[in-house]
């Protein structure tokens, strides 16, 4: 009695298991280097918040008043004077060098100055280079220097003759009361890795997808493929992907892992949504694989044009820069990125606990970029099947 044929899916997903197990490049960048990537992006950022950044010093005047104003720098998280200078330029020539984040520059005669009832302008020079750094050194310093300034004058007012309660009404006459309400611990990790983590994600299942369907095309393995799927194209696709798709969303479930555990990521939203569009991702960045493999008919160029899409949907996402402040003809380009809509609903589902309507339509854009991939399987299986597309790298 002939033994019954498997199921053409099971077929093409032994074979593609053989595949990958056979082929130490394929191997490497399907299963290894993602773990490798995240355990990195992991351990690179578990400090949470930047913490006692060097700051240089140039006392000028050597008075209590200078000294004070020290300690209260020092006395911020964010500054950790530890470097003391006499000239500028020394300073200066400090921070070329990187070792130091920032300059306060406390020029001579400040004490009596103030004591004669006048200003004095205190400089703090900053290496605007790194952005996040600068920011919060800036934040940190300001705040730190114009405590002190405001007790200063409190005191001075209470010298002549008014209550504390009518001095601070007239050095704060306008109070403001700042409430973050998406990052109240200005937690870099919470900017920084939700974008490179997801962004690792999808370059891993893009680049993935891409080396499993061009690699039939460069080595002429095509025939074989369909012949494994009984010569029908939609298992083919599917025996071949089911395993790319099962461990990339693996993949993602650790990436949640991180977020949600390890970096104590805030969930405001439902954890199903986040899942499913997860999910949705990574089939719209195979969709994207797919279109990209049959438009150039070529392994190296389609990589070539994943690398591109890939960094550019950095850019272009609304997360560095929002959306809506970009340029017109900018915001419709960030529409033709997978990651634009997930990070919306990420962060809508995190952050700002947003309803679950707001996720549903983001959700059907996601299936577009999937049918634009499964609209061109009939002129994939149509290169597969002639020799003249083989071979080409």
């Amino acid at each position: 009695m002939e033994k019954e044929r498997s199921h053409p899916v099971l077929a093409v997903f032994s074979r593609e298991i053989n595949r990958i197990l056979r082929d130490k490049v394929y191997f490497f960048t399907g299963i290894i280097a993602p773990l490798i990537g995240f355990s990195l992006i992991t351990l690179i950022f578990s400090a949470n918040v930047p913490r006692k950044l060097p700051v240089a010093i140039v006392d000028q005047d050597h008075t209590t008043l200078s000294r004070k104003i020290i300690r209260m720098v020092e006395a911020t998280p964010i500054a950790r004077p530890d470097n003391h200078f006499s000239d500028p330029n020394e300073a200066r020539s400090a921070m070329i060098a990187g070792k130091a984040d920032a300059v306060v520059v406390i020029p001579a005669g400040s004490e009596k100055q103030i004591m004669r009832g006048k200003h004095v302008d205190i400089a703090i020079y900053f290496n605007n280079v790194y952005l996040i750094k600068a920011g919060l050194l800036k934040s940190g310093i300001q705040k730190a220097i114009a405590t002190l300034s405001a007790g200063i004058k409190l005191q001075t007012r209470m010298m002549w003759g008014e209550s504390p309660t009518q001095a601070l009404a007239k050095i704060q006459a306008v109070q403001l009361s700042p409430v973050l309400l998406f990052n109240p611990y200005t937690n870099y990790e919470y900017y920084l890795t939700l974008l490179i983590l997801p962004v690792l994600l999808t370059v891993f299942v893009l680049f993935g997808t891409i080396y499993a369907l061009g690699t039939e095309l460069q080595y002429s393995t095509g025939p074989g493929w369909l012949q494994a799927a009984g010569n029908r194209m939609l298992p083919a696709i599917a025996g071949k992907l089911l395993i790319h798709t099962t461990w990339f969303f693996g993949i993602a479930m650790a990436m949640n892992l991180i977020f949600f555990q390890v970096l104590g990521l805030p969930l405001r939203g439902h954890f199903l949504m986040i899942l499913l569009s997860e999910f949705l991702m990574i089939l719209s960045y195979q969709g994207m694989a797919l279109f990209m493999v049959t438009l150039t008919r070529n392994l190296r160029l389609a990589l070539s044009l994943a690398s591109a899409y890939t960094m550019l949907a950095i850019t272009f996402a609304g997360l560095t820069f929002p959306a809506f402040g970009m340029p017109v003809m900018a915001q419709v380009f960030s529409k033709i990125f997978p990651l634009t809509y997930w990070l919306e609903i990420f962060v809508g589902q995190t952050l700002r606990g947003e309803p679950t309507a707001n996720a549903v339509i983001l959700l059907w854009k996601l299936v577009i970029f999937l049918a634009a991939g499964i609209c061109l399987v009939p002129r994939l299986k149509y290169l597969m099947q002639h020799e003249k597309y083989w071979g080409k790298i």
